[in-house]
């Protein structure tokens, strides 16, 4: 009516998506399929799954549960809480650039974070940094190893080169595990820390190696 538009016929148009599900999608959904359930090498039955923007009350509790050199290792610093700022950037993830692990005790009625493992990548890089925490009293039980073999797996399947992270030089436990699964580990130059490395491209086997 007057100078306002008025359709008056409308033509719709359905065709299968070109990209498959979810990558047609701005931000892919939950990835369940990461989900696990195992028991560790130290007995633990645990469930691993990437993290969920409501574990933000959980990863708290996890942190402040956290001794002053867990959190030390970690972050490099002490910190005595996780402001809103750090939570979310924890907590709300593009699945498909970064991805985060948390681990569960399957015998606990109400769920604890018991540890975590994340990948961090840089846009289109394809050499993320990485980065794990176990909280004190399952410390030695075999949560760190799970969620690094995990993480390992995703970044091979995503097509990872390598995956590097930095370790302090007195974290002896970290580095103890990093040799068990097969990282390099070199220290910095003129710093207290070492890096860690994990090679991640497919080997080429060599037609004479193929003979033997």
């Amino acid at each position: 009516m007057g100078d306002s538009p008025c359709a008056v016929d409308a033509r719709v148009i359905i065709r299968p998506s070109e990209i498959a599900s979810p990558l047609h999608l701005v931000i892919s959904p939950y990835p369940d399929h990461y989900e696990r359930t195992m028991r560790t090498r130290g007995g633990l039955d645990i469930f691993i799954r990437p993290i969920k923007p409501e574990d933000a009350p959980l990863l708290l509790e996890f942190f402040h549960g956290l001794s002053r050199e867990s959190v030390y290792y970690r972050f490099f610093t002490h910190m005595k809480t996780l402001s809103p700022k750090l939570l979310a950037r924890f907590t709300q993830l593009d699945y498909d650039r970064d991805m985060a692990l948390v681990a569960m005790e399957q015998s606990q009625p109400e769920e604890k974070i018991l540890g975590v493992a994340r990948l961090m990548s840089k846009a289109g890089g394809i050499e993320p940094e990485f980065a794990v925490v176990v909280g004190d009293p399952w410390q030695g039980k075999g949560v760190g190893a799970a969620l690094m073999e995990h993480l390992l797996e995703i970044a091979k399947e995503r097509g990872m080169e390598s995956i590097w992270g930095l370790v302090l030089a007195e974290n002896t436990h970290m580095l103890a595990l990093a040799r068990k699964l097969g990282f390099a580990i070199s220290r910095v130059p003129g710093e207290a820390e070492y890096e860690l490395r994990a090679d991640l491209k497919p080997k080429i086997i060599k037609k004479e190696e193929q003979r033997c």
